[in-house]
């Protein structure tokens, strides 16, 4: 039978139980040693912490320490909280997991508000509310100031199931099918149909009855021209599917124009571009080919320019190296002019004729200083075309204007071809861009590279990202260099190694223990906001951590 967590657990108690637990195995305690074995059957005939740690969890009905130290965070939230943190998961900025986790344990949320109810897919409560209350189907309110359709709309919850009726429900009491809200970028809105589409930036999912949602809305009066949806199924993968259908919408409720004209407020871009055109824009330089042939097909202008880089679409195509997207915009009339200058410096790279590529260099000596032709290679992950560009004379470290190089847009792209072959050509390791900060470390921990971030960790001082990423042995190695380091402030941000401690607690629990006893002073408090790490890990509610950081802290002070 499972053990229950209660208001009085906490992270040392049961910390406490697991060493005693551990004591009494290796005293040889037979009843130790039943119950282990009744919780972990595969525990080994010689039990470390780590595996009566499993075991506890176990007892606890979780599969692991982190899961059982996360349902000790959880358990202390308040039930106000809990709710604000599942109806922010509605924003595709909040955390999901932790939203869905929750409503697992506390399937009481749904009943806090009709939000809480739409969001997750609790349709008798809804149903509830909306009886009692009627206009509340179209009325603002929960943590993002929203109504209760965008909160259906963007939440990926348990309970989606229940989604096309709930809407269904609102809509019948009045709910606006263009509700809508504004980013802090501006124009274009998210709306309700955009949420069921997801992908855009970050790939968000799609609900699981997108199609059917959207069809809803559409019929219950929602624009089927939807810019933001557009761009966000512009960027992510070559597919037609989500353009024949809000086409086929548009078609059908006599808002086809609308593809056509220039709006006036643009998808994107800095070129002033109907929707065909600027999506073409984006299918040609993510060599979307079935895309950029179905933009041409519905009227798409193959001599357009792209509306970000304000090159001619075929151009375009020639300096990404995208042989095959140029003919196909050949064949719908895109002009055939003879590139020249960097253009022709960067196609010749692409397509590998070096005979081409050194005689442009030699004419045109600035083509070699141009950061483009590198980034867009590295970036690709096309490290032949890097290869030819160092072999021309171009600087391994060449940078745009935010100082952004190739080896940190090879890292993003997830190319340790292209890592090793700049790093062996002398590129900067740890040199961060002016205006996002981060050198090659930072980007791997951004987007998750872990392989390259092994590769890179023995060559880099970046003792924050090593901090983040979990590096212990390279840490030691500086610390034992210059002990400093473990208290060096972030250009940026201004905090030391301790404020940007591993995602999981776990892993950050050890990680504090270890820079702790290399001397970081847990009394540093970081440059922006003023506060030490266990007041800023307190402040983002990560409770039971900032908890062991200060017992940790109490013991070094001779503390109990």
């Amino acid at each position: 039978m499972s053990r229950k967590l209660t208001a009085r657990s906490t992270l040392e108690i049961l910390k406490k139980e697991a060493k005693r637990w551990l004591k009494a195995l290796r005293a040889g305690d037979a009843g130790a040693h039943r119950r282990l074995l009744a919780a972990t059957p595969a525990a080994p005939a010689e039990p470390g912490l780590r595996d009566v740690q499993l075991a506890l969890a176990h007892e606890h009905g979780l599969p692991g320490w982190a899961a059982l130290c996360q349902a000790l965070e959880d358990n202390r939230r308040t039930h106000a909280e809990r709710v604000e943190l599942v109806l922010r998961s509605a924003d595709w900025a909040g955390d999901r997991a932790s939203a869905a986790r929750l409503l697992a344990r506390w399937p009481e949320i749904g009943q806090d508000s009709l939000y809480a109810a739409a969001a997750t897919g609790n349709l008798a409560e809804v149903e509830r509310r909306l009886a009692a209350d009627p206009a509340a189907a179209n009325r603002k309110g929960g943590p993002l100031c929203r109504e209760p359709l965008l909160y259906l709309a963007y939440s990926n919850l348990p309970g989606e199931a229940s989604s096309l009726e709930i809407a269904r429900r609102l809509l019948d009491h009045g709910a606006d099918p263009n509700a809508r809200w504004i980013g802090p970028w501006g124009e274009p809105a998210f709306t309700a149909v955009t949420g069921p589409i997801g992908q855009g930036e970050g790939d968000q999912p799609p609900h699981p009855q997108a199609k059917d949602l959207v069809a809803l809305l559409i019929e219950r009066g929602a624009d089927p021209f939807d810019p933001q949806a557009l761009y966000n199924t512009s960027i992510t993968r070559d597919d037609t599917d989500w353009l024949d259908f809000l086409w086929a919408q548009s078609e059908w409720h006599g808002r086809l124009d609308a593809w056509r004209v220039v709006p006036e407020a643009v998808i994107g871009g800095s070129v002033p571009l109907n929707a065909l055109d600027y999506l073409l824009g984006n299918a040609t330089a993510f060599n979307h080919i079935r895309r950029a042939e179905w933009l041409l097909a519905n009227g798409a202008d193959p001599n357009s320019l792209n509306s970000y880089s304000r090159r001619p679409q075929r151009e375009e195509a020639l300096i990404h190296g995208h042989a095959e997207m140029a003919k196909l915009l050949e064949h719908f009339g895109a002009e055939t002019t003879t590139l020249e200058g960097p253009s022709a410096f960067r196609a010749a790279c692409m397509r590998l004729d070096r005979e081409a590529a050194r005689a442009l260099a030699t004419s045109r000596p600035a083509c070699l200083h141009e950061p483009e032709p590198m980034l867009t290679s590295a970036r690709a992950g096309r490290a032949d075309v890097v290869a030819l560009l160092l072999e021309l004379g171009v600087d391994v470290d060449v940078a745009d204007e935010i100082q952004q190089r190739g080896l940190q847009v090879a890292v993003a792209g997830g190319s340790l071809e292209v890592v090793k072959l700049l790093v062996a050509h002398g590129a900067d390791i740890d040199r961060p861009t002016t205006s996002i900060g981060g050198g090659a470390m930072g980007y791997a921990a951004h987007f998750d590279r872990r392989e390259i971030a092994t590769f890179l960790a023995p060559l880099s001082r970046d003792v924050h990202n090593l901090t983040y990423l979990g590096f212990k042995g390279r840490l030691a190695e500086l610390f034992a260099t210059d002990p400093s380091l473990v208290n060096v402030r972030h250009d940026r941000m201004g905090c030391t190694p301790l404020f940007v401690l591993p995602a999981n607690d776990e892993d950050a629990m050890e990680m504090a223990t270890f820079l702790l006893d290399h001397g970081a002073d847990p009394n540093i408090r970081d440059s922006m906001d003023g506060l030490t790490a266990e007041e800023g890990l307190r402040k983002h509610g990560l409770i039971e951590l900032a908890d062991f950081l200060h017992s940790r802290h109490a013991k070094g002070n001779g503390g109990t």
